[in-house]
């Protein structure tokens, strides 16, 4: 029994998604249909195998999670979930070292949601890749965890500041004596702004965390410790959340500049 039911769930991607969709409420056939992009024809087939099944039934021509069905996936969505964000950027998610992320954090990493990877453009390597930028640059809130150092971030946590946005900056020892020794102005700016934060972190194997009022943006190093300027990006409130707990969490583990 055990079984049927994780084949029922997982070997029909159309079963798989329609349970995930009546999670949210009864659904008619047309809804099921417009919804899912399916015909009524394909869909109906999987329909009655879930309920022969007791994981949904039909009431006044509505169809709805049973019990049995709601129980059943509330246990699988987060897997699902969980398996579509590292399917998606397979390669990043185990091309990297995830182990400075909290166990917490890494088992909730379906709050990610839909994450593009940004990869570095060959032409402009040393740059950041301006879908960031374009993410970053109207951000009234700004948290930024940065282990290495690209100089054009700063003139626009600069321009962030000067614009009254909230900004909470970490930087790794390393990072912050250089920022210190080669562009004190912009430090001493910075510092000077009542709107901005500034801590020291220890050494952690993240190469950036930032979290806006728009985005979250999450680079870490590959398993050879390099730093190879990928980063995952997303727009989603959950992922938003789940990267300020992950900034907070850095947070605690360093010292405020005063």
């Amino acid at each position: 029994m055990e079984s049927s039911l994780i084949d029922l769930v997982f070997r029909s991607d159309k079963r798989k998604n329609l349970l995930i969709l009546l999670d949210s409420g009864s659904k008619s056939i047309d809804e099921i249909r417009d919804e899912l992009d399916v015909t009524a024809t394909s869909i109906l087939p999987q329909i009655k195998k879930l309920i022969d099944s007791d994981l949904i039934v039909q009431e006044d021509r509505m169809y709805k999670l049973t019990v049995l069905g709601e129980f059943i996936i509330k246990k699988v969505k987060p897997l699902i979930c969980a398996l579509e964000v590292v399917e998606k950027n397979n390669c990043y998610w185990t091309g990297h070292d995830l182990n400075s992320i909290p166990r917490h954090l890494l088992e909730r990493i379906a709050e990610l949601g839909d994450c593009t990877l940004i990869e570095p453009d060959l032409n402009h390597i040393y740059e950041p890749s301006q879908k960031i930028i374009d993410s970053m640059v109207n951000a009234k809130v700004a948290s930024t965890f940065a282990s290495y150092f690209n100089p054009a971030y700063l003139p626009l946590y600069v321009e962030l500041g000067r614009k009254d946005a909230e900004l909470s900056l970490n930087f790794t020892q390393s990072v912050w004596d250089h920022l210190s020794n080669e562009h004190s102005n912009m430090i001493k700016e910075l510092m000077g702004m009542d709107n901005v934060s500034i801590y020291i972190s220890r050494e952690v194997k993240i190469s950036e965390v930032t979290v806006t009022d728009e985005i979250m943006l999450l680079g870490l190093f590959d398993k050879n410790g390099k730093f190879d300027q990928q980063f995952v990006l997303s727009f989603e409130p959950g992922a938003r959340k789940w990267g300020q707990e992950l900034f907070d969490y850095l947070k605690r583990l360093s010292k405020q500049v005063k």
